[in-house]
């Protein structure tokens, strides 16, 4: 399948519940029923319920049921009445703590794991040792950072399935977790081969990251050719990616579903429910 390009039929045992109806403000919540195709009629065992989303920038949407909630970076606001978070991080962190914390516990998921993006300065300038995968005493809510943690099977039989989550994105103008491609390049070689799921706020090169360049006047893909890389080495069962707004849907590469599950678009609106991906056999 070319770079970039959606497939109109998608596998069955992965479905994207449809847009939201209504826009909300940031914090609350918008409460359009998603649809959710039937994995009877689909033909589907799913033994493992995956609901993922990004880039929700101070948006806190619903959640359908699941067995494990992915979270895959800009989950904050930047801006703090005439704050920017860059300049004071610590403000951004008291907003997580009162306002994400709460709404997570409150989301019917068993496990939740979350990564950073470019927008959480506090993620890079604050402590969240205690969320960290050795830290965190359960995966009701474990954060990670180039690194990777595991979630029993919803199948049961004492299996497991392995997360591994990345918050970095290519180097444009000056947010946080950014580096070059060569430093990524290192990063992503350490991914361990065969995990089950690599979450990433930036998407792979051409899939999902498609952005108008206002200068060229041309759409670019702006993704991460390294990352690419990593994915055709590790094999992942499925790639969870955000960042590029307009990016939103399902795309698949070397027979890989690869997921952008941005919720807004690229004027910040809250446009996407999140994303259902129903894993079977795990």
């Amino acid at each position: 399948m070319a770079p970039g390009t959606c497939p109109a039929a998608i596998a069955p045992a992965v479905n994207i519940i449809g847009a939201w109806r209504r826009m909300a403000s940031p914090g609350k919540c918008s409460h359009a029923s998603p649809f959710v195709a039937d994995d009877a009629t689909l033909g589907v065992k799913t033994d493992m319920r995956i609901v993922a989303l990004s880039d929700q920038h101070g948006f806190l949407p619903d959640v359908p049921t699941c067995d494990l909630l992915i979270v895959a970076g800009d989950v904050c606001p930047d801006r703090f009445g005439p704050f920017m978070a860059v300049h004071d991080p610590y403000q951004q962190q008291a907003w997580f703590d009162r306002t994400v914390r709460p709404w997570l516990a409150a989301t019917p998921a068993t496990h939740k794991l979350l990564t950073w993006g470019n927008h959480d300065w506090c993620g890079q300038m604050c402590s969240f040792r205690s969320d960290t995968p050795a830290h965190a005493r359960s995966t009701d809510l474990q954060i990670l950072v180039d690194e990777g943690t595991s979630v029993p099977s919803a199948g049961g039989a004492g299996r497991e399935m392995s997360v591994w989550a990345t918050p970095w994105s290519n180097p444009f103008m000056r947010w946080a977790f950014m580096k070059r491609p060569s430093d990524l390049e290192r990063v992503y070689a350490a991914i361990p081969d065969s995990i089950d799921v690599l979450v990433s706020h930036q998407p792979p090169y051409g899939y999902g990251d498609s952005t108008f360049d206002l200068d060229s006047r041309r759409v670019e893909h702006v993704g991460s050719r390294e990352l690419l890389v990593a994915i055709e080495r590790v094999r992942p069962r499925v790639v969870i990616c955000g960042h590029v707004h307009g990016g939103f849907g399902r795309y698949e590469h070397q027979g890989i579903p690869i997921y952008n599950v941005s919720v807004v678009d690229e004027s910040y609106r809250l446009v996407n429910a999140p994303t259902v991906i129903d894993l079977a056999g795990v």
